[in-house]
């Protein structure tokens, strides 16, 4: 913390002097075309240091109308905790689909298994097959794609419609209520 204070108070006082060399620059009389230039980049590097002072002060990009913690990605909410469905994955009993090669563990308690389960009920066979490959297994979409021969597009879509029907489920069924 105390370099970043060193190098603050270094920036805002390069940035005093580089003031004070632009008005030295607007003093001058005659404007030549070399003195135009000089002036422009000048300007830029105030631009820059005001830039550089902006980003240390605040800790965000200058600009930016809200902070990297506030990016969509991050706001993304996902019905179940990630580590809990893989939890369920390895909790369970049969192996349904033909890329499943688990070994069951207990790993989970009842009531989360029969949660899962409920929210997982809504799932056409292919969209559950889906969802437990990437949610389950962490299989990237690419290769979930090629496994099933399908486009990575269309594994998007059956994510996204698997979460928003568990996300239906989660809120309206009373089993799910947590």
């Amino acid at each position: 913390m105390e370099d970043l204070a060193f190098l603050l108070s270094q920036y805002k006082e390069t940035l005093k002097d580089t003031h004070k060399l632009l008005e030295r620059a607007d003093d001058c009389y005659t404007l030549d075309d070399q003195l135009k230039s000089d002036k422009k980049i000048i300007e830029g590097i105030i631009e820059d240091l005001e830039f550089a002072i902006s980003w240390m002060e605040t800790g965000r990009r200058p600009g930016n109308k809200r902070g990297i913690e506030r990016l969509a990605a991050y706001q993304r909410e996902r019905p179940f905790d990630p580590v809990l469905m893989q939890k369920y994955f390895r909790n369970m009993d049969e192996q349904l689909f033909e890329w499943d090669d688990h070994i069951q563990e207990d790993s989970i308690t009842s009531w989360d298994k029969e949660r899962i389960e409920d929210a997982l009920s809504v799932l056409t066979k292919r969209e559950k097959e889906i969802y437990l490959m990437s949610r389950g297994q962490c299989i990237p979409y690419s290769q979930i794609a090629k496994y099933l021969g399908i486009t990575i597009g269309t594994v998007k879509t059956n994510i996204k419609r698997a979460e928003a029907k568990i996300s239906q489920q989660i809120t309206e069924s009373l089993f799910c209520v947590c």
